[in-house]
């Protein structure tokens, strides 16, 4: 059943809500995925519990996929809580997307390096069950 939605994104720094009508919809997911690494592009010092952003290097996630967080920890100062994009972040699964930064939490203090292997994504194709309703943006 579609539904009216606020998108909140963030633009060359601003703020934009928009009203869009969108609908759930059913996938398969494969059983075969690619392996991505998030690899940290820039240095940082984290504190133990302190939530911060930092650069990744570019993931390219193809349309139709789904990136799932893989349940293992692969660095001894911070955890990936989520990836973000570049440009809108609410970009629909059907489009191609950008991974440029990561959301991480400080499990211990200390300095995260640039090329630190920060996490690791499973990337999974999808295929649509049925017809997805395209969102429809709402005046």
């Amino acid at each position: 059943m579609p539904e009216i939605v606020n998108i909140v994104s963030k633009q060359a720094g601003e703020i934009l809500s928009r009203k869009i009508q969108a609908s759930p919809y059913e996938f398969t997911m494969a059983t075969r995925a690619k392996w991505e690494m998030v690899v940290a592009d820039e240095g940082i010092t984290i504190g133990s519990g302190r939530f911060e952003k930092i650069k990744i290097k570019e993931i390219q996630v193809q349309k139709d996929t789904l990136a799932l967080p893989c349940a293992f920890n692969h660095h001894a100062l911070v955890s990936v809580v989520k990836i973000g994009g570049k440009g809108d972040c609410s970009t629909p699964v059907e489009f191609d997307r950008v991974v440029d930064s990561a959301y991480v939490l400080g499990i211990d203090s200390g300095e995260v390096k640039r090329g630190d292997l920060l996490a690791v994504i499973n990337v999974f194709p999808i295929m649509f069950t049925r017809d997805a309703a395209v969102p429809l943006e709402v005046k």
